[in-house]
């Protein structure tokens, strides 16, 4: 009678641990994967921010998806992906077929889930990493039908089960309006330096204009004579985090090595801990 009381308590204790076992991982499916943006003048280092970022989410179990929406197209190598990735906008035959109208029309949500997987790479840690590339201004024609591919590119993104990391430019371009409310924050990128400083004045302003709500601010390469001009920064926007200036990032992009492998990474470890609580404190 004992044992078989002991049995049916193990047996209970075993059922208790898998439901919640089985609620936790409802709830944990239940939240919103983080969609994040990342923007600043070149050279600032934003790219090894969204590197960084997506390789400890990844470190973390969550599914990762990388986007380079930068005309300098860096992001792919600071994930350690050597092959070349077909830049989107380079698709014209795709655009062509699936976008494009007869007498000038377009469809504005095209069908784009195959490209997403077909045009994409993943890295050694199971980063997904596309190319958005650019769109030439120059020449005829009209170049709405570009934008609407790229855009449906990035809803697909935004709206998957993904932590989604968008290196973007200074300019925001390839952000609609529509497209922009489902990212959860945008980062700017700062360096010691005025010019980076007015820099995160103009993206203030361009994420206003397409109805970003929360933007968050991370200094780069600091070091302690930009004191001042670090607590100007803390005045008027919510601080990340400061990545100190170091040497390591220099030769890491030198050898052509992700910065994640070389460099110390916990004062990105404290950027993401404070990204995920200046999103959680916002989301309903």
């Amino acid at each position: 009678m004992e044992r078989a009381c002991e049995n049916a308590n193990v047996d209970e204790n075993t059922r208790n641990s898998r439901v919640n076992l089985r609620s936790k991982e409802n709830k944990d499916k239940s939240k919103k994967p983080l969609k994040v943006a990342i923007s600043g003048k070149g050279g600032v280092g934003k790219t090894t921010l969204a590197a960084v970022l997506a390789h400890l989410f990844a470190k973390d179990g969550f599914s990762v998806t990388a986007i380079d929406c930068d005309s300098s197209i860096n992001l792919p190598s600071a994930l350690g992906i050597e092959e070349e990735i077909t830049p989107l906008s380079t698709l014209r035959h795709i655009i062509e077929e699936r976008v494009k109208l007869p007498f000038g029309a377009f469809r504005y949500n095209p069908k784009v889930d195959d490209v997403f997987e077909k045009y994409s790479r993943r890295n050694e840690d199971g980063v997904r990493v596309l190319v958005l590339g650019t769109i030439e201004k120059g020449g005829e024609g009209c170049f709405c039908p570009e934008n609407a591919f790229l855009r449906a590119i990035l809803r697909h993104a935004i709206f998957s089960d993904d932590v989604l990391i968008l290196d973007m430019e200074a300019g925001i371009e390839h952000l609609g309006r529509g497209t922009a409310k489902g990212v959860d924050v945008l980062i700017a990128v700062v360096e010691p330096g005025r010019r980076s400083v007015e820099t995160l004045k103009r993206i203030e302003k361009l994420a206003g204009d397409i109805e970003i709500e929360r933007i968050a601010v991370v200094v780069n390469k600091y070091f302690e004579e930009a004191r001042a001009l670090l607590e100007e920064v803390e005045r008027n926007y919510h601080v990340l985090g400061v990545i100190p200036h170091s040497d390591c990032f220099v030769r890491a992009d030198l050898s052509s090595t992700p910065p994640y492998k070389l460099c110390d990474l916990r004062p990105f470890v404290e950027v993401k801990k404070s990204l995920i609580e200046f999103v959680g404190s916002g989301r309903k």
